[in-house]
């Protein structure tokens, strides 16, 4: 018996379980060409999540701008530190979703190029 990873939902489970006692993964029945499409799922969800969270993260930037503006009174005046802040926090936070998802695409290229993952018309039916 081994401690493995359901592919669906990536939490440890034993290899003899029949379900996923966290998610109802039916692992009897699964070959190893549904664990790399789950796999590949589980990616493409993940990156759907980084680009939200970079589309929040870049609004925040656009408000620390504005909030930046207004405080500098149309750039007359030097501002507060408030917005300086926001601005540098925005700023590493939009670049290390960015790294994430770079990280998230190699990985899946990765996974595609093992031919697990291929479409198109040379794919293999399923």
């Amino acid at each position: 018996m081994a401690i493995i990873a359901c592919p669906n939902c990536a939490k440890k489970i034993s290899s003899r379980a029949a379900l996923c006692s966290y998610c109802g993964f039916e692992l009897g029945e699964a070959t190893e060409e549904d664990f790399e499409r789950f796999r590949g799922r589980r990616l493409r969800d993940q990156r759907y999540r980084l680009s939200m969270v970079s589309y929040a993260v870049m609004t925040v930037v656009l408000a620390a701008f504005g909030w930046y503006w207004w405080d500098s009174e149309g750039f007359a005046a030097p501002p507060s530190r408030g917005p300086l802040i926001l601005l540098g926090v925005a700023a590493v936070a939009y670049l290390g979703v960015r790294v994430m998802l770079f990280r998230n695409r190699q990985r899946l290229k990765a996974l595609q190029r093992e031919g697990s993952l291929r479409s198109g018309p040379d794919a293999a039916p399923r």
